[in-house]
């Protein structure tokens, strides 16, 4: 029973990070020519990480309500791993 129910909650949680509706948070990863955007919802990454957390009070939103953070320093590779 208890595997079923984190099984479910695992399976929403990815459908979230591939939800591209109601996002807040645009995560530009890896150098140009190579860059590549993750949009993600910031009550994901501020209770899954104290890094994001600590970002994302010291980043103002832009017009759309939309907070950027740039990862130019982490590699697509790495940060899609990182987020999953």
């Amino acid at each position: 029973m208890t595997t079923k129910i984190i099984e479910k909650l695992l399976k929403d949680y990815i459908e979230l990070l591939n939800d591209e509706e109601d996002f807040n948070v645009i995560i530009s990863v890896g150098k140009i020519p190579d860059v590549k955007t993750f949009k993600t919802h910031s009550i994901i990454l501020k209770n899954r990480s104290l890094y994001f957390r600590n970002e994302l009070a010291n980043i103002n939103k832009d017009k759309n309500n939309i907070k950027p953070i740039n990862l130019n320093h982490v590699s697509i590779q790495q940060f899609d791993i990182i987020i999953k």
